[in-house]
């Protein structure tokens, strides 16, 4: 299996370590199964994939790579045995997508509307969905969902672990450290998960593994503190069935022992459309309303944090005092705040280091996962894959995907009998199936990409009653829908509110290519107007929905909430091929910077994409992007005094807002 010579740029393809090489015989293993007319025997897959080897280390080897193979969704299966051995094939009905499966526009639009939750950090199955949707959507020639490609959102090992364990029922063994304490060990069964601002959470209590045994009482562990983790797939245990995750999901300020119960006063009526939808969902899911609808109560266990949290939600604390002094504080220092350079921000601060976690190498049963979608999609003469959209479908680097594309060329046994008669270009930016002679099928989904795109499609608001989801049953789900729901306690879009039809109406649009009319109401003015948009894409974030777009009449790039937009109608005059008019440059989307004198406050409040340096001092240099809007001015302003920037025009907005709610 070596790789032959393309183009001048061949020299970057040539060099495999080891885990290439692994991934290059996991592939070369499915498209041989895949294509051969009869069953092979153990003899012909040893003389084929693993003629170097003993017979021992052989027959280790391909029982791994079974077991390998089975993670990717292929199913290798003795089918008989002869008088020289076993027979080996892969089982077509658990493997394969069955030929009723989704349209290109069901497989469109379930990219559109499920790719914004690989893209939030704190959606526990944002991995697998990824690999999900390479099988579901199986167009590599053109993008209209992108997953991001920064280290942010690069593969996490440790998450694939957690979450594949925790599908099926696998306890671990885990190294962990939990916050101002040393790395400890552990052996614990996972009992589910959740997120909560730009953090994945998991559930868990101790298991003994002589006993088998669930033991203690559950407790909730950050996936960032999480260092080595190791399923024991030889052991499996049951989730309680009192067992309900959303017990313990918690707001900010509750993460730890409570300290008291505090009041806050809430704006008439509770359901005002001017109300946060943080504060909405609280008010919604946690502590309790007085009958009288004016107060709200819940437990805290952080005074400091529980005064951050009202002021970035707009929430007024009402008791006890010490809360209400905290709350009032910090406002008093933001209504102060002036503008200050990076030099002269204080000295002191709190050095503690955030824990990045080790996301650790990719592997490669990642590859070898990346890859059988990609072959998957190679199932009719002509099929073509672009790197450029491979790259950002996967959220991985050009070079990484024209590297898989290299490795599918090369993928073949070592006699050359099963090789995809790929013609790439010289360059590796694309690669075509020729002939069909040999070609790839679209595979089932695994059990945890079923879970992920289950969760996914819940968020958007798709319930199983949905047409959608019996299609999925038929044609890429291996196994019952039921089987796979995810144990987990993200909050999901309620599909009988306006919100679920508008985001599937602006995927519609997404999709198709074509413009979009609504009216909006402004979350910061409460103007109503009447917008044309050329979509870009949707967003979710912190557990709400956001429309990225080029507005046509003010000719500049937009972000639009959702639940702020009605009177949908899909347009017929423009389309995304229609140059859009140049942004004039007051419109342009201003970038600020600011620096956080507390790093603690980086895990404090969902940033809106902001990207976090530390600094020698301590400190944490921030910048984003800033379209407009109270968010950041209110975020800034429940830092209190522990922020520091030269914005003259952003100090005084939050000085304006921090003012205002000292009124």
């Amino acid at each position: 299996m070596a790789a032959d010579n393309w183009g001048d740029e061949s020299f970057a393809y040539e060099d495999r370590n080891s885990d290439d090489l692994q991934a290059l015989r996991l592939t070369s293993l499915m498209i041989g199964l895949s294509n051969s007319k009869k069953p092979l025997s153990t003899a012909e897959l040893r003389d084929l994939y693993y003629a170097d080897m003993s017979e021992d280390a052989f027959a280790k080897k391909f029982q791994r790579d079974r077991k390998s193979l089975a993670t990717c969704g292929i199913v290798v299966r003795e089918v008989d045995r002869t008088g020289e051995g076993a027979l080996w094939a892969l089982d077509a009905d658990a493997t394969f997508a069955a030929d009723a499966s989704l349209s290109i526009e069901d497989a469109t639009l379930i990219d559109v509307v499920c790719m914004p939750l690989a893209n939030d950090p704190s959606f526990p199955y944002r991995d697998e969905l990824t690999l999900a949707l390479a099988k579901v959507n199986r167009s590599y020639t053109t993008v209209v969902a992108t997953r991001d490609a920064s280290e942010a959102g690069a593969f996490d090992v440790r998450l694939a672990e957690l979450v594949g364990a925790l599908q099926n029922r696998h306890p671990i063994t885990a190294t962990y450290q939990a916050k101002s304490a040393g790395e400890k060990n552990y052996t614990l069964a996972l009992l589910g998960s959740f997120g909560m601002r730009d953090n994945t959470y998991f559930v868990a209590c101790d298991y003994d593994r002589r006993s088998r045994q669930l033991s203690g009482s559950p407790r909730t562990f950050r996936l960032d503190r999480f260092g080595k983790v190791k399923p024991l797939v030889s052991q499996t245990y049951q989730i309680p069935a009192d067992f309900s995750v959303s017990d313990y999901v918690r707001l900010p300020f509750q993460l730890g022992p409570t300290v008291c119960t505090a009041s806050f006063l809430v704006p008439q009526p509770p359901n005002s459309p001017d109300l946060t939808p943080e504060a909405r969902r609280a008010i919604a899911s946690y502590g309790s309303l007085s009958k009288d609808k004016r107060t709200w109560s819940a437990d805290v266990s952080n005074l400091d944090a529980a005064a951050t949290w009202a002021i970035d939600v707009e929430l007024v604390p009402q008791s006890p005092s010490q809360l209400a002094d905290s709350y009032k504080k910090r406002l008093s220092a933001a209504a102060t705040l002036q503008p200050t350079s990076q030099e002269e921000a204080p000295a002191k601060a709190d050095s503690r280091s955030r824990r990045t976690g080790r996301r650790g190498r990719k592997g490669g049963l990642l590859e070898a996962r990346q890859l059988s979608a990609l072959v998957g999609a190679l199932d009719r003469e002509g099929s073509t894959l672009s790197a450029d959209v491979v790259a950002r479908r996967l959220g991985c680097s050009q070079d990484h995907a024209k590297h898989l594309l290299s490795m599918l060329v090369d993928a073949s046994d070592d006699k050359s009998l099963y090789r995809l008669p790929l013609l790439p270009a010289d360059d590796m930016s694309k690669t075509i199936l020729m002939f069909r002679t040999l070609a790839g099928r679209p595979l089932r989904l695994t059990r945890t990409e079923s879970a992920a795109l289950i969760s996914a499609l819940g968020h958007a608001g798709v319930t199983p009653d949905d047409p959608l989801f019996a299609k999925l049953a038929r044609g890429l789900v291996a196994r019952p829908l039921q089987d796979d729901l995810p144990n987990d306690a993200s909050p999901k879009a309620d599909a009988s509110t306006p919100e679920a039809d508008v985001l599937r109406v602006c995927s519609q649009a997404i999709a198709r290519g074509c413009a979009l009319a609504f009216d909006y109401v402004s979350s910061l003015s409460g103007q109503h107007t009447h917008r044309m948009v050329l979509p870009k894409g949707v967003d979710h974030s912190n557990g709400s929905w956001y429309l990225d777009a080029f507005d046509l009449s003010r000719g500049g790039a937009r972000t639009f909430r959702l639940d702020h937009m009605t009177n949908l109608q899909l347009a017929q005059g423009a389309t995304r091929t229609q140059p859009p008019k140049l942004a004039p440059e007051a419109d342009a989307p201003k970038q600020v910077s600011f620096v956080l004198l507390d790093p603690s406050l980086v895990d404090a409040f969902h940033w809106n994409q902001t990207s976090f340096t530390p600094l020698p001092s301590g400190h944490v240099l921030a910048h984003c992007t800033y379209f407009g809007g109270n968010w950041l001015p209110r975020r800034l302003a429940a830092c209190g005094n522990a922020i520091a920037t030269s914005d003259a025009a952003l100090c005084e907005a939050i000085r304006s807002y921090a003012s205002r709610l000292l009124v």
